[in-house]
């Protein structure tokens, strides 16, 4: 690649480069959150899905007997926290919903296959994790951010189900075809070679093609290349007959979209509620 061909790539697929006043939108996240875990002494922390270190999730009870929804959140598989996303616990309180966070080992000091494990084991432990919490496992939903998006993907994939009876699962500004990432820098921290991309990109395996609702989310202010992810992400769901559609919301980018799914009043918020219960 030319010089110019590398850094249009770079946008294209790096929202930190791409997105106007990256850092401000996490330190706001990351206060909203502290201030979320401050005001909840009901919520319970690293509860274990598995015997690792960073197998754990964090519980932001909602009406006892009601859904559970969980979180995967996003960072390019070599960043972020559980902790950082407390402040979505109202969107899905408000509504009886109870929130799980889970967290999961990062790159460079495992690799991105060893994250996909990670996240199916989460997975297929929440049912399981949401009865000892009092939650109602027949409404169970999931969602994910960036990172976590493309690693709820990866838990769709044949062989990987998702938890039988998922009421929905929501995909937000997801990466889903992982050879976009060897072209850019954020790959010296991530390490994935071409022998990666096949098994651990979700846009060209096989899908399981069972009932659960698929919403594929991705801002309107996004790059061209991270808005067609989610696109091609869609229709590879629909062509295997999963009730799936792909919302593009107008003026939001990779990190603003996440504000909106934090406030409850907002459209974007009500509608991921909605498809969880």
């Amino acid at each position: 690649m030319t010089d110019a061909v590398l850094r249009d790539h770079e946008w294209q697929y790096n929202p930190r480069v791409s997105t106007p006043d990256a850092d401000g939108y996490r330190n706001r996240a990351s206060a909203a959150s502290t201030s979320m875990r401050a005001r909840r002494p009901d919520a319970i922390y690293d509860i274990p899905y598995g015997a690792g270190e960073n197998d754990r999730l964090d519980i932001f009870p909602g009406a006892p007997g009601g859904p559970a929804h969980i979180f995967l959140h996003g960072g390019y598989w070599r960043g972020r926290d559980k902790a950082d996303y407390s402040y979505l616990a109202d969107t899905f309180n408000a509504a009886g919903i109870s929130l799980f966070v889970a967290n999961y080992d990062l790159c460079p000091s495992v690799r991105l296959a060893d994250i996909v494990r990670q996240a199916r084991l989460c997975m297929s432990a929440f049912p399981a994790v949401a009865a000892d919490a009092g939650c109602d496992v027949g409404q169970l939903s999931a969602s994910g951010h960036s990172a976590g998006a493309h690693l709820l993907a990866m838990c769709m994939v044949e062989g990987a189900r998702i938890p039988v009876g998922m009421k929905s699962v929501t995909l937000v500004s997801g990466i889903y075809d992982v050879s976009h990432v060897l072209g850019i820098s954020i790959n010296e921290t991530i390490g994935l070679t071409q022998a990666d991309v096949a098994p651990l990109s979700p846009l060209h395996l096989p899908l399981n093609g069972d009932r659960t609702v698929v919403d594929v989310i991705v801002g309107g202010d996004e790059s061209a290349g991270w808005i067609a992810q989610s696109a091609l992400f869609a229709e590879r769901c629909q062509r295997i007959g999963l009730d799936a559609r792909l919302l593009v919301r107008p003026g939001a980018n990779h990190f603003s979209i996440m504000e909106s799914y934090g406030d409850p009043g907002h459209d974007l918020a009500r509608r991921i509620v909605t498809l969880c219960i």
